[in-house]
């Protein structure tokens, strides 16, 4: 993140110490802008707001530099005086917090240009300045709709990059779009990203179709965009944007899965040609799969944040998406699935796929226990080829785990037919109950010591072992104990060759710990103990 560009950093111009080079053991290098420009572009941004207090040289060459590496604020009310010196070569990144709705700050005669009074005062003086200069420009809290339309239509920014804004539903909903046609948004040659949040709570038609045509109006100015990160509950053509090649999605919705559908593969096949990576996330009521066919010549990574309501399996597949090498299938936190119920209905090959990511939940079907890795080795069989696999598995405390782990155990051995080149896999005892899950008050706290053992056994056949991560995470400590008994220092040594093993919050006693260190030390395992 950014640093802050702070007012004595702005207004140093004022302020000049004069170097007497003769008494000094410096030579002239310290008055060189060219090799001054090398040595300030390696110092981080307070050394450089400290090192542009020795002489207005140092302050003019730091300038360029802390503009880049640093972040001007600005808000309403200003919580700063009116600038009175500026060097515009430090408003290369703006950030503008509106705090609440006020029109103007100058006590007597109003200094703003009439059409930005919405605007911070004390950044409206200075944009005449660094229009042409400002690079990245964040809009943070936005309550009314005026900034957002008269700033891109009254000045150019030519060298513009990034966009992010982020507006606040609730106040949207009580202000009225103005009565005036929209404003013509003048070109953004340069502009790469643009990210737009507006919070759930808009829900207002008129509110949220102003605040879309706004954003719309600004992406079609933008012919060289190349990111979207959009999280809203309205929809964009994006034909215009003909070199987008990331885009990100999570959309706020409350029901009507059949018009969402509808848009929402619209909108998709509007940047179809040109897309490279695509991220789907939801946030809202949830009356139905929103069944997407995607058809991305040019994609190599899909991530699905909300598999619970994304249907694009018969999309991957080697037809839809030649290209792809990259699969995110992350399971929602409050809809609580397992590998079996996510890849219940893919059914089509995908070769091409080599780095999978996926979170889930470990929650067996006791009738059918034995034959739960069936699911893992669908997987492995859906995506042959996978060589990076990424993988968060939550486990739910069970008072009788002999079968729930012949289960898990199972499943982990399904995946010793990828020969990984690179794994990192997490397993975290939850710390919250599953429906349907039997958890009694009384937890066994050699729970998590079995699971560690468990995971082991269906580890230790792996092809791509050496050069796999493996961590287990205890969040209960009342059941995540830890004991180094004979079977457990056995399978240790069958995983030795493991890339990194880490046992983190597991409760164990002193002798245990020092046990398990002397272990470790005398058969240079690779494992680490955190608390």
């Amino acid at each position: 993140m950014q640093g802050e560009i702070d007012q004595p950093a702005i207004q140093l111009e004022e302020f000049d110490v004069v170097v007497d080079i003769d008494k000094v053991a410096m030579n002239k290098a310290l008055l060189n802008p060219v090799i001054l420009h090398k040595v300030f572009c390696s110092l981080d941004t307070p050394t450089l707001k400290s090192v542009r207090l020795v002489c207005t040289l140092w302050a003019e060459v730091g300038a360029t530099i802390l503009g880049k590496q640093g972040r001007l604020p600005f808000s309403t009310p200003p919580t700063c005086e009116e600038l009175t010196s500026f060097n515009p070569k430090l408003a290369r990144n703006i950030e503008l917090l509106f705090r609440k709705i006020i029109k103007c700050h100058c006590i007597d005669d109003c200094s703003c240009p009439p059409n930005l009074t919405n605007l911070p005062s004390n950044f409206v003086i200075i944009l005449p300045q660094i229009s042409d200069k400002l690079e990245t420009l964040e809009l943070l809290g936005v309550k009314t709709f005026e900034p957002l339309q008269e700033i891109w239509s009254t000045y150019h920014f030519a060298r513009l990059t990034h966009i992010s804004i982020i507006a606040n539903g609730v106040y949207l909903d009580k202000m009225t779009p103005p009565a005036q046609g929209m404003a013509q948004f003048r070109p953004l040659p340069n502009l790469k990203v643009f990210s737009f949040e507006v919070s759930p709570s808009c829900r207002e038609p008129s509110s949220k179709d102003f605040m879309s045509t706004i954003c719309h109006n600004l992406v079609n100015s933008a012919p060289n965009l190349e990111e979207i990160d959009l999280k809203a509950n309205f929809y964009w053509d994006l034909t215009a944007c003909g070199k987008l090649k990331t885009f990100q999605v999570k959309h706020y919705s409350w029901g009507g899965v059949q018009s969402e559908i509808y848009e929402m593969t619209k909108m998709l096949e509007s940047c179809g040609h040109s897309l490279e990576t695509l991220t789907l996330d939801y946030l809202g009521s949830y009356n139905g799969p929103i069944e997407l066919d995607l058809h991305f010549p040019n994609l190599t990574h899909l991530r699905l944040h909300a598999t619970h309501v994304y249907s694009v399996e018969a999309s991957v597949n080697i037809i839809n998406l030649p290209k792809l090498t990259h699969f995110s299938l992350l399971s929602n936190a409050t809809f609580k699935r397992d590998i079996s119920s996510i890849l219940q209905h893919y059914h089509l090959r995908h070769i091409g796929i080599t780095s999978l990511d996926m979170s889930c939940f470990h929650y067996p079907k006791f009738d059918n226990v034995y034959g739960h890795g069936q699911a893992a080795r669908r997987l492995v069989n859906l995506f042959p080829a996978v060589k990076e696999l990424k993988l968060k598995m939550l486990i739910q405390y069970v008072s009788s785990y002999g079968q729930y782990f012949l289960a898990l155990m199972e499943t982990v051995q399904s995946f010793d037919d990828w020969e990984l080149t690179c794994g990192q896999i997490e397993f975290e005892i939850a710390s919250f109950s599953v429906s349907g899950v039997h958890n009694y008050s009384y937890p066994d706290q050699w729970f998590g010591s079995e699971l560690v053992l468990i995971v082991l056994k269906g580890m230790a056949g792996w092809r791509g072992l050496r050069n796999t991560s493996l961590q287990f995470t205890g969040n209960e400590g009342r059941q995540a104990g830890f004991r180094l008994l004979g079977e457990m220092r056995d399978v240790l040594l069958s995983c030795r060759t493991i890339r990194s093993l880490t046992i983190a919050g597991f409760l164990m006693d002193e002798q245990t710990k020092d046990n398990f260190q002397t272990f470790i030390g005398d058969h240079n395992l690779p494992i680490s103990l955190t608390d």
